[in-house]
């Protein structure tokens, strides 16, 4: 018998997946083609296909003897060929002179915040963001931080021990999504910081249990992945109210946890505001978000919605599934917001509203589409 409950949040994901598709060939397959709504619904055609022919599509990649592996190997080889043809300076994306301007400034001992990236845009994100990246400015290709994503979205499948056929549809999906295509090209990396996320709420409640050793190292993964970017405050709150109402944790755990995370958030700050906290009061994440991206009471606004929705949470996929569905609301608002403000033309084809804010809530929504699918609709 179909779980309709479910089945109605499969079907949301994978609307939301499509539609996050759509836009964005509909945006940049304009700029080469006359035809981009035909292209587009062709496109999201293919999404179609894949999705109600899983099982010959993939018994037909099992003959051709492509495994996951194989397909991530060729994968990996094809996003380097992309990052060799594709010069991040030929695109006007510039989260990775973002991340190259914030270290310059640090190792040069001036204010990371007050850096701006080639396109006069100050760093957003969270210092531990910038963490995250520095083995790729190391590198000196922040493009490769952009394929993590894929390889942790496949990593949670097979611990979930899902089927093979879910395996290779979730990395057809994703692989050849616009989106992250154009996240592996512009050398942005929205899936791979959605995904981490992910990642630490599967491993939250895969394996806290209530006591200081699991307060300790959540409350220090916690408070270092919100120091990434704060939006994801949402997914963690709709996971704790849920964790807390089915007694995974308790109240006072909870504090502890909490605590542990506000700290190891807080000092996460420390190394790059350290003799520069006058700099700070005028120019800090807090301060660019809210500025250039959505008003503080309207953020509040969409913790609050937030928090409402986690009471829906019945069991575990639910986290996942409404974490998506709150980032997508927030988001959508923020672009909604940016078109009255200024027109439809301006926001999306002209970028004043960022698109790619929808791609956090795609690591959730592909995860909850692929998560316990028993292979029939």
């Amino acid at each position: 018998m179909i779980n309709t409950k479910l089945l109605n949040k499969k079907y949301i994901s994978l609307l939301v997946f499509l539609f996050i598709n759509f836009i964005f060939c509909i945006k940049y397959l304009s700029r080469v083609s006359s035809y981009s709504f035909v292209f587009s619904l062709f496109i999201i055609g293919f999404y179609f296909l894949l999705w109600f022919k899983k099982e010959p599509i993939t018994s037909l990649l099992i003959k051709l003897k492509l495994s996951i592996n194989l397909l991530l190997t060729l994968y990996f080889l094809v996003a380097i060929a992309l990052l060799y043809f594709v010069p991040k300076e030929s695109l006007n994306v510039d989260r990775w002179s973002v991340i190259s301007s914030f270290w310059n400034n640090y190792f040069h001992n001036e204010y990371v915040y007050a850096a701006k990236s080639f396109d006069g845009n100050y760093p957003g994100p969270m210092p531990f963001y910038f963490i995250l990246a520095l083995p790729f400015y190391f590198i000196g290709e922040l493009g490769l931080f952009s394929f993590l994503g894929i390889l942790v979205c496949v990593f949670l499948l097979k611990k979930r021990n899902n089927s093979l056929e879910n395996k290779v549809i979730l990395f057809l999906f994703v692989a050849t999504s616009l989106f992250y295509i154009w996240e592996i090209c512009t050398r942005s990396n929205i899936f791979t910081n959605g995904s981490l996320i992910l990642l630490s709420i599967v491993f939250f409640f895969k394996k806290y249990k209530k006591g200081w050793h699991s307060n300790l190292i959540f409350g220090a993964l916690i408070g270092l992945m919100l120091s990434t970017r704060n939006v994801f405050v949402i997914p963690y709150l709709i996971t704790f109210v849920f964790a807390l109402k089915t007694k995974k944790i308790d109240l006072k755990n909870t504090c502890y946890l909490g605590i542990i995370a506000l700290s190891l958030f807080i000092l996460s700050f420390l190394p790059f505001v350290w003799n520069h906290f006058e700099d700070f009061k005028v120019m800090n994440p807090f301060i660019i978000q809210s500025s250039f991206l959505m008003p503080l009471q309207f953020s509040l606004l969409f913790i609050f919605i937030a928090f409402c929705l986690s009471f829906f949470c019945q069991e575990e996929t639910d986290v996942y599934f409404y974490s998506g569905l709150s980032l997508f609301f927030t988001i959508l608002f923020y672009f909604g917001f940016t078109i009255f403000n200024s027109s439809f033309k301006s926001a999306f084809y002209d970028s004043k509203a960022d698109i790619s804010y929808f791609i956090l809530c795609m690591p959730f929504f592909i995860y909850s589409l692929f998560l316990n699918e028993k292979g029939t609709i």
